[in-house]
């Protein structure tokens, strides 16, 4: 009896011993599996032309299904014509894989946006007080600071650190410094002397100026600080800058000498 529960085509074979010792062999061309062999069915005696009902020979055959080991070995063949289902001699068992774990992802500078410092109002002295044709001293009180929280649902602590400062006076003058700015105090020098931050209105007026603060970021996700490349800007506030006319006089005495002196 010969069973055939593929298609056949067959370019290559394999009779493994577990299987032949059954009588059955499988061969494959890379796309079709055929599997063959004979088997007599236990008790089953030969069929032969014996005569009909009828009188004349009985040539009636009955179409035999695939055996339950003809379909075992199909499904253990794979397109190279081997099994599946045995290691073969000399071919190493596959090793069980995990899948990768997905990888951090790629952290931007505007991903941080949500953790930027809050914006800095930009103050110059006296008390927001100049004097046409004199310097007028700005000072930005940005500072390095520290923000923690969960970005794509993992840990972090963000460090900004102020890189550069836009100023926009008002007056139709803009200029980028990378300091933010002393007190005349601090620097040891008189009021209305020039400072790297300092800016001459030359009308009297009010005017609108503001700071924009560049900062460098930096994340920490428990391995220590690594630079996010790019700068993250703050904009400021508006700030009122009253700039007024100032007239010289000649006095005996100083504002500290006489504080109710002229001009004082």
């Amino acid at each position: 009896m010969m069973l055939v529960p593929a298609i056949s085509g067959a370019a290559t074979s394999s009779c493994d011993s577990q299987w032949a010792a059954g009588g059955l062999c499988g061969s494959t061309n890379g796309s079709t599996l055929t599997v063959s062999g004979t088997r007599q069915q236990p008790g089953a005696k030969p069929k032969t032309n014996a005569p009909r009902g009828d009188g004349g020979p009985d040539t009636s055959t009955t179409p035999a299904g695939p055996s339950k080991r003809a379909l075992e070995l199909a499904a253990c063949m794979d397109d190279a014509g081997t099994t599946r289902c045995a290691p073969q001699p000399g071919r190493p068992v596959p090793e069980a894989t995990t899948p990768p774990t997905p990888g951090t992802p790629t952290i931007t500078i505007s991903d941080l946006a949500k953790f930027a410092p809050a914006p800095v109002r930009a103050e110059s002295e006296p008390g927001n007080v100049g004097v046409a044709g004199m310097p007028t001293n700005f000072v930005a009180s940005a500072t390095t600071q520290i923000q923690s929280g969960a970005l794509f649902g993992i840990p972090l602590r963000v460090r900004f650190t102020p890189a550069g400062y836009d100023y926009t006076y008002g007056d139709g003058d803009s200029a980028t410094v990378t300091r933010p700015g002393q007190t005349w105090a601090a620097l040891d020098q008189a009021q209305f002397t020039p400072t790297p931050t300092s800016h001459v209105y030359e009308e009297t007026g009010v005017y609108l100026a503001e700071v924009d603060v560049r900062y460098a970021a930096e994340i920490d996700l428990g391995d220590g600080w690594l630079p996010v490349d790019g700068q993250l800007t703050t904009d400021g506030p508006d700030q009122e800058i009253r700039i007024l006319e100032a007239h010289t006089a000649l006095v005996a005495h100083t504002c500290l000498e006489k504080p109710t002196g002229v001009g004082c």
